[in-house]
This record gives structure tokens, sequence and C-alpha cells, in this order.
């Protein structure tokens, strides 16, 4: 009597044997990506719908459109945690579902096997314990290796051995991946799972991860970059769009590319062992009929939440602010930051922002002035601020300087008009873009150091100029206790004789040509005003004229002292002001008693009555705020936001402020704001993005325009 063995299949087997696991892979996820897809469109549609429903209803004043891309700037930290840890989780609920289905659904068009979307979920569902120990058992390895990282970190203070771990400890973890389907497949528990996937991988540990870290990690992350890089190129309504679709349809292939490599790379390793034939491969899947074909009439629902957050943000129902914003140094080279001593090219440090002009046409230029060094010209070509120039303004012939900083004016025929000393003489520079001109002569001379004389100009209407200067008394001997206050007036740009007014005698204070402390402007009928701060006690004395050369000067404090020390300066200090068309001074500045940003709204030309409006609260390290008039002759004053570190704008009309965030940064905005009205008449705010961090100080220079400020 013979007994009957049972006939075994091999044909699987010797398939799944072959190389070229990712390729294969792929292959397959592109030839079945509707089917594979479908577990996506049927959880995450409806959980992004919604999600992006309640963030847009909800988001209110926290929300704005930057480059047309919607982000959460007002918040403060916490809410913006909350939110992001909120997303994530929705995401991270809805792939533990998503990733498994579609790998099931992978594994079983390998094997031969129909299974149905309902089968991939329902086999889900049911292994749902253990795929919840995997994610927590992913979870406790990724913060282990992060505080791993974060250790090397602090104890070596450099950052690529912290990197090099960190990809190290990625590389050996990939196999891990392989522990879904053993759970899926074969039945395994969460732990047993990872043990098992270990075991598969053990003689092909290498090419495993790598094949791993290829195709779930670098190759979608490449894919996404690539995405992103070519959008950027984009118009910004085309790039919106392109994100809201291209955007979608990436995310919704990218996890059945990622499952149809698991779940392949995983019966290949099974291939592989010993004594296996097909029906060891995959004993736990489902098979069931043929499903029917899908329809591509799932494609419209497939791209709702991308179509409806595109039209959202192009159209915006809300009214979002709208902001445009470039990085202009990011992709600046250290060369260019820093040229070489043997072409003594121009430097830009962090703290060297000193001001910001419209010059011709749509050109901005930006004032830069370090410590120890000449001034020099950031000219923007447009107002993106997308193409630079860079060079000096001061001519490069003279000794290297202490601190004496140049202020600038624009002319009414777009040049920009900039101080400068040549040792204790006071000159006057014509700039057209990046090319400057002396003019005929020295404008005055002082007998003190010229880093700690007062100077501001400012362009009178008839095309004159008028030279605000602070000097020390020379009748106070070597400690003066009084400073000399006077208008220099000049019939045109070259200044060739210079007419010189006394027009106030105040007590000493403390001038620094990069802390703008001294201000000038010119009201109606080319009355000058000027306002000085004193960083010491807090003062601002302001002295306008009744007549175009001063002949009667009246000087009123409109803030009181308080009490200080000339020894305990603010760590930054100064004002700016404007004066509106009826010849009323408005002055930003901060206030020395609480540090809280405010605006001086002088009720009179001469400011002897006042109202002062809070902006928001301030700190002695933050930038000093910035002030201009709109067209429409509104204050419009940017400061730096004490609670969210975030940017903000303030739009004053009648006795009202309102303030709103235009933009975020990453830890401070160095030591002043600078904003101008660009030819749009829109507001374009100048600041430094720095962060001080290992290796050492991180920052970058950005140029920040919102868009829609209308007048009530």
């Amino acid at each position: 009597m013979t007994s009957l063995e049972p006939v075994t299949s091999m044909e699987h087997v010797e398939r799944l044997r072959k190389d070229g696991v990712l390729f294969r892979s792929y292959l397959d996820a592109a030839r079945r990506l509707v089917p594979f897809a479908l577990p996506g469109v049927l959880v995450h549609v409806p959980l992004a719908t919604l999600s992006l429903l309640a963030l847009t209803v909800t988001a209110g004043g926290s929300a704005a459109l930057v480059n047309q891309r919607f982000q959460l700037i007002g918040t403060s930290d916490a809410p913006l945690l909350t939110w992001t840890v909120l997303l994530g989780a929705v995401a991270l609920a809805g792939e533990i579902v998503v990733f498994p289905a579609t790998v099931v659904i992978a594994a079983g068009a390998l094997v031969g096997r129909h299974v149905s979307l309902g089968e991939a979920l329902g086999t889900t569902v049911r292994r749902l314990p253990s795929l919840l120990v995997l994610l927590l058992v992913a979870a406790t390895a990724f913060g282990t290796i992060w505080a791993a990282r974060a250790g090397v970190l602090m104890a070596t203070g450099q950052q690529w051995p912290g990197n090099a771990l960190l990809v190290v400890a990625a590389y050996a973890a990939m196999p891990g991946l392989l522990a879904v389907p053993g759970v899926l497949m074969h039945g395994c528990s969460g732990l047993g799972s990872i043990r098992r996937a270990y075991q598969l991988t053990r003689l092909r540990f290498l090419p495993t991860a790598l094949t791993l870290a290829f195709g779930v990690v670098l190759v979608p992350g490449a894919a996404t970059w690539a995405l992103d890089s070519g959008l950027r190129q984009l118009p910004g309504p085309l790039a919106t769009l392109g994100w809201g679709l291209a955007g979608t349809v990436l995310a919704l292939a990218m996890t059945p590319f990622q499952a149809a490599l698991v779940a392949r790379e995983f019966l290949h390793c099974m291939a592989w062992r010993t004594q296996v034939d097909d029906s060891d491969l995959a004993p736990g899947l489902p098979d069931g009929p043929p499903p029917r074909p899908v329809r591509l009439g799932f494609l419209p629902a497939a791209l709702l939440p991308g179509v409806l957050f595109s039209a959202t943000v192009l159209i915006n129902p809300f009214g979002w602010p709208e902001v445009a914003e470039t990085n202009v140094t990011e992709s600046w080279t250290p060369e260019e930051f820093s040229a070489s001593i043997h072409n003594r090219g121009p430097e830009l440090r962090p703290f060297d922002l000193q001001a910001l002009h419209t010059g011709r046409g749509q050109r901005l230029i930006v004032v830069m002035d370090g410590f120890q060094d000449h001034s020099s010209l950031l000219v923007c070509a447009d107002p993106s601020c997308l193409k630079t120039s860079f060079e000096w303004a001061e001519p490069r012939d003279r000794d290297t300087r202490w601190e004496a900083g140049a202020a600038g004016a624009r002319l009414p025929d777009g040049r920009l008009l900039l101080t400068t000393w040549t040792s204790n003489s006071l000159e006057l520079l014509t700039c057209e873009a990046t090319t400057c001109v002396r003019s005929s002569g020295a404008v005055a001379t002082t007998r003190s150091r010229p880093e700690s004389v007062g100077v501001a100009p400012a362009v009178r209407q008839g095309g004159g100029l008028v030279v605000a200067y602070a000097d020390a008394d020379p009748a106070g001997g070597d400690r003066p206790s009084h400073d000399l206050v006077s208008f220099i007036f000049c019939a045109d740009p070259s200044c060739a004789r210079p007419e010189r007014r006394q027009v106030a005698r105040l007590e000493t204070t403390v001038y620094s040509a990069t802390d703008h402390n001294l201000v000038v402007a010119v009201g109606p009928g080319d009355r000058p005003v000027a306002a000085r701060y004193d960083p010491g006690n807090g003062q601002i004395h302001v002295i306008s004229c009744l007549d175009v050369a001063c002949h009667q000067p009246t000087v009123t404090r409109p803030v009181p002292p308080s009490p200080s020390s000339t020894d305990d300066l603010p760590w930054t200090f100064g004002l700016a002001m404007a004066v509106r068309p009826d010849g009323r001074p408005v002055i930003a500045y901060r206030d020395l008693r609480d540090q809280a940003n405010k605006l001086l709204d002088c009720r009179t030309p001469d400011c002897a009555q006042v109202d002062v409006r809070t902006l928001g609260a301030g700190d002695e390290y933050h930038a000093v705020p910035a002030l201009v008039l709109d067209r429409a002759g509104r204050p419009l004053v940017a400061f730096e936001s004490r609670e969210h570190q975030r940017l903000m704008l303030a739009i004053c009309t009648g006795s009202r402020c309102e303030s709103i965030p235009v933009s975020k940064n990453r830890g401070g905005f160095g030591e002043r704001l600078a904003m101008a009205l660009n030819a749009e008449g829109d507001p374009t705010i100048a600041w430094i993005d720095h962060k001080l961090a290992p290796p050492g100080l991180s920052w970058n220079l950005h140029v920040t325009t919102p868009l829609n400020l209308t007048p009530d």
C-alpha cells in the first residue's frame, strides 16, 4: 500500500526569489496604483477634508497666506504645537489602517490571491492590537534615538556626530518594517513579529536594510523635494493649485509604493528560507473572487481635500493677511557673506541692518552698516528681492573707523542720500543703486569722536536737505553736561553751502551711529521736526519749527524721564518718526519703563499734547520698531512680539491700532527693523532672523511685504 504525498507548488516562491526587489515592487505599484490606493482614498480623504475644514474655520487671526501658502503664524507656540500634534495624530491614525491594508492587497497580488478592499481592512482591524504594539515600539525607539542624538550634540558641541548616529540607528531599524506583514500574514504578535523580521534578514541584513531605506524613505523624500522645487519655480497661484493637486496625488501614491516594497521584501526573504512552498508564504491572507474593476470616477473624491484647500487659499474668503516674503541670504555662499581679503568686498553680518529705502523703479535698497567697517548697499532688483547686488557705499580708500555709521534719506528722483565721516568731517554721499558719489565738501566738523555725534538727514519737498546734528557743547570742556542740537540746511544734495542753525540745548545723552536715537522729518511747508531719545532715562524730546528756517524752535517733552543711568543702557534703543500731512508727528519707540512697543500720536504739530498707544509687550533685547505712513496717511508700525516671537504690523486708524502677525522667526530679529513703502504702496519690512545654536550663530536677512492692507 503506497501513501500519496500532497502536491506542492513552488511557482510563487521561484518568482519571489528574484533580485531587484526595489525595481519590481515599484513596477507592481505603478501597474496596480488604483487598487493599491483605495485604502488611502477611503480613509485619508475624509479625515483630511474634515481636518482642513476645522483648521480653516478655527484659525481666526492666527492664519496668514505667506507666498500664497497657508501658515499659522499668529498663534503662540502651545496652540501651534497642539494643532501640529492633532493633525499628526489624525494622519497617523489613518495611516495605521491604510498602510497595513495596502500591504495586504499588495501581498495578495504577489501570491495570486484576490484581496478586496473590505477584506484588507477587515484583516487590519482584526490585527490592530498587535499593530498598535508595533507603533508603540517604533515611537519608543524614535524617542530614544533623538535623545541619544541630543546627548551627543551636547557632549561634542558638533552636529555631525549626532547626525551620523541618527543615520546609523535609522538604517539599523529598517528591517523592523517587515514586522507589519509578519502580523498580517502570519498572525504573529507585536513583539514576536519584530523578532521574526530580524531573523528573516539575519543573512541578508545589509541589502535588505538598504533596499527598505531607499524605497521607503529616500525615494519618496526625493520625490517630495523634487515636487516642491518644481512648484517653487511657478507663479504663486499655479504653485498653490499645483500643491493642491500634485501634492494630493503624491500623498496618496506614496503609501502604495512603500507598502508594495515592504510586502515584496518580506515575501522575498520568506522565499529564500529552506523547505518553503507557495502555501507557506502568506497563510493568513484572505482569498476571494476577483474584485470588480475600479472605475476612475473616484478620482474627483481623491482630489477633494487638495482642491478645496487650494481654492480656499486662492480665494481667501476669510480675509487672512496675504504676505510676500523672501529669505534673501538663504542661498548665499560664505564668500558672498564675507569676501576674500584680496577683493575687500563688502561683508554682511547679522546685526548690520540699518535702513530700507525705495529706489528708482521697483528697486529696494537695504543699508547695511557694520561694527568697525564702512557702509554697504544691498540692492534688490524688484520688490521680491530675489535678485540682489551688494557693494560698498562709502569710499574704500580710508582707514577702518570705529563705529560712525551712515544715516540715509530717499531723494525725490529715487536716489539715496547717505551721511559719512572722513576723519572728523561730516560729508554726504549721493547713491544710484550701488554707485555713490561724494558731495562737494564737509557739511560739519566735530571735536568729538564721530561715533558719538547724532546725525539724521531728511529731504525737503523743494529739493533741499535738512540734517539734524547733535554734538557735545564745547563750553562743557572734557565732561560736557549738554548737547547742542542744530539743523543744517542745504539747498541741494551736494550741500555746497550748508547753513547751520542751533535749535536746542539739551541734557547730554549717549548717541550711537547704529542706534537711531536722533531722527528728523519734514512737515508741511518744509518745516523740519526732530526727535531725540535718551537711552539713559527713556525721555523723548521733540524739536519743531514754526517757519522753514526754524528761527523759532519749540522743544517739548511728551515722554517724561524714568529713573535710570547711562551706565546701564538697554541692549537696543532708538525711535522712528514720521509727520502726517497735517503736520502732526507720530513716533514709534520702546518705552524704557515697561519695554512695551508704543506709538506716540501727537495731537499738535509741536507734540505738546499726545496720545500714547501701546502696541504690544516688548523686551530690552528686542529690535527697535520701524514706522512709515501709508498712502492713506495711516501710521504703520513693525515691531517684535514678546509673547509669540512674531513680526507684528500695527495699522493705526484714528484712536485705534490693530496689530496683525506677518511673519515668524527662530530666535530673534536682530537689533532693529527697517521698513519702507514699495513702489506699489505696500509696506516692506527688512529684518534679521537669527538663532544662537550649536555650532554658532545661524541667521538670514528677510524681506516681508504684507499685500492686502486696505484703508478703512
